[in-house]
């Protein structure tokens, strides 16, 4: 069985532990330091990191908000709550 280094992705704490799995059979992990659960990979693109800065980046450049999900392959509503979220539609 090979073993796997698993960092915290938030504070980049190696002091994690498995936290049981997802609905869809993937580890997740949780940092005894900081209390986030995170996984490893992740299924929905809205979690990935870099969408948030990418749907700003977007709407910063004049694209839509229609434009932005069908380009980023998330919901329109997660774009609309990412720049609520961002004070961008105010």
């Amino acid at each position: 069985m090979a073993d796997v280094n698993v960092h915290c992705p938030q504070c980049h704490s190696a002091h994690v532990y498995r936290h049981g799995h997802n609905p869809n059979n993937r580890d997740r992990f949780r940092c005894c330091d900081c209390l986030r659960v995170f996984q490893l990979t992740y299924v929905y693109e809205a979690r990935k990191p870099g969408v948030k800065e990418k749907i700003m980046e977007m709407y910063l450049s004049g694209a839509g908000i229609r434009k932005t999900a069908r380009v980023l392959n998330v919901s329109t509503n997660t774009v609309i709550r990412t720049l609520k979220k961002e004070n961008a539609l105010a």
